[in-house]
């Protein structure tokens, strides 16, 4: 399993993708393939056009939904305690896990996304 995030440092926001296999696409590929994916955004169009797009990939163990809501969740807050802004819904599966770190619920921005 596979967590990636896409992010533009410019923009100060980001996106997940969560791959249920490791993704076989070069970042590149991945990069010229955004409109493949249905983000629940207004800003998703403008995002996709950043000229600083950066990926980043994490690997999830396969059927332990703990230890990879965990792990995810440590990938996504490094992002949002830098003050990105995660674009869609906060939702993934498995959905990451921020309490460790102090976080009960995220601030979500109407029909943007959610951050810390």
């Amino acid at each position: 399993m596979e967590m990636i995030i896409v992010s533009s440092e410019r923009q100060k926001r980001l996106i997940m993708i969560f791959a249920r296999m490791k993704a076989k696409m070069s970042d590149k590929a991945l990069l010229k393939n955004l409109d493949a994916y249905d983000i629940n955004s207004t800003a998703y169009a403008a995002f996709k056009k950043a000229s600083d797009l950066h990926i980043e990939r994490i690997h999830l163990p396969f059927g332990d939904d703990r230890t990879g809501s965990l792990d995810g969740g440590d990938f996504l807050f490094r992002y949002l305690s830098k003050g990105y802004i995660c674009l869609g819904d906060f939702e993934g599966q498995p959905k990451p896990d921020l309490a460790p770190w102090g976080v009960r619920s995220v601030r979500r921005q109407p029909k943007i996304g959610f951050g810390l």
